[in-house]
């Protein structure tokens, strides 16, 4: 069987707009999101590498509980941010070799326990996969597609995906631009072709609700073509509905229930 690394950051903080019916206090939030990934990865060989942005000892104890198993490794970063601790998970899973599928997880969202299941099936057909059909996929000009919901493409989505070791060491450069181009960015970068981000940014321009969208992928547009013009675009698929959903009353991922 297949391996299964994830590399999951945590911080301490707000939440923002808390789903009805789950916690808005961080700390009991991150404890429950990783027992439902906990429980969606059980039947498979799996380890956690946990990135700790800001919680102190006693919080780790109480979000992990008494069983570590599963713990291949607690790092400890006072704070260092976003950005910074994207490229330690990427670092961190690539220093792993015995490990085929990684993950990248974040602190704030609720899983399914068909989660697991499901992502792996999509990254049977796709390069990358997440669990998270975002709302935007519905909503923005910049998303819509004419193929069915069910395993169709995606453009973007959050930084939490899943991938394979092979793709991950051929596309580590273009994940590294995170830093200068935000999660749209990096993605459009991965996903599309210079014409196809081209067409994009038109489709953003002629649409009032997305102009502030505009500077962001033309900005993906220079970095296209100054380093990137000839990479291949990679598939990314969302499982619908979702397996997985951002703790964020405005942004629950379709098909959430």
């Amino acid at each position: 069987m297949d391996r299964i690394l994830v590399a999951l950051r945590i911080y301490p903080g707000k939440v923002k707009r808390p789903l009805i019916g789950y916690p808005d206090d961080k700390l009991k939030l991150v404890t429950l999101s990783i027992h439902q990934l906990r429980e969606s990865l059980k039947k498979y060989d799996y380890k956690i590498i946990l990135i700790n942005d800001g919680f102190n000892e006693g919080d780790i104890n109480l979000i992990l509980g008494p069983v570590r198993a599963d713990i291949l490794e607690i790092i400890n970063t006072g704070g260092i941010g976003n950005y910074a601790t994207f490229e330690l998970q990427i670092s961190k899973l690539l220093e792993n070799p015995e490990f085929n599928y990684l993950y990248f997880a974040e602190d704030d969202y609720l899983y399914q326990e068909n989660f697991v299941d499901l992502n792996l099936q999509l990254l049977n057909k796709f390069h990358y996969a997440t669990g998270y059909y975002h709302p935007d996929y519905a909503k923005l000009n910049l998303h819509k597609s004419r193929l069915s919901k069910e395993d169709c493409p995606q453009i973007t989505t959050t930084c939490s995906f899943w991938t394979t070791r092979r793709v991950l060491l051929q596309d580590v450069t273009r994940l590294h631009m995170y830093r200068k181009l935000g999660d749209l960015g990096f993605w459009l970068l991965l996903t599309c072709s210079f014409r196809q981000i081209l067409y994009r940014f038109l489709l953003c321009l002629c649409s009032p609700s997305e102009l502030k969208l505009c500077s962001r992928i033309l900005r993906t547009l220079f970095v296209k073509v100054s380093k990137f013009l000839f990479s291949n675009p990679r598939e990314l698929a969302a499982c619908y509905p979702s397996t997985s959903t951002h703790v964020d009353e405005k942004y629950i991922g379709i098909g959430w229930v």
